[in-house]
């Protein structure tokens, strides 16, 4: 991935699911961190969920690996729109 989408830090190691699933999602958690605006974070948190939605509609995941996924990125939105405020 590019290193927009890097940000050196993987709070999904501890949940198995495919690689490309994972980067996906380090990536929307990375553009989330870096947004500029609360709108900009509340959009790209909506494109984030939607991912993990997939998941679970596809049985890809338990539903405590699901409930950690939803945390994550609802935790991060939530941190990143308090600092721009």
């Amino acid at each position: 991935m590019s290193n927009l989408c890097d940000n050196g830090n993987d709070p999904f190691a501890g949940i198995s699911m495919p690689r490309e699933v994972s980067d996906l999602l380090r990536c929307r958690l990375t553009v989330i961190q870096r947004s500029t605006a609360p709108l900009q974070v509340h959009l790209l948190s909506e494109r984030a969920q939607g991912v993990i939605e997939a998941l679970e509609v596809l049985k890809v995941l338990n539903s405590s690996e699901l409930e950690s996924l939803y945390l994550i990125i609802e935790n991060a939105s939530q941190a990143r729109v308090k600092e721009l405020l």
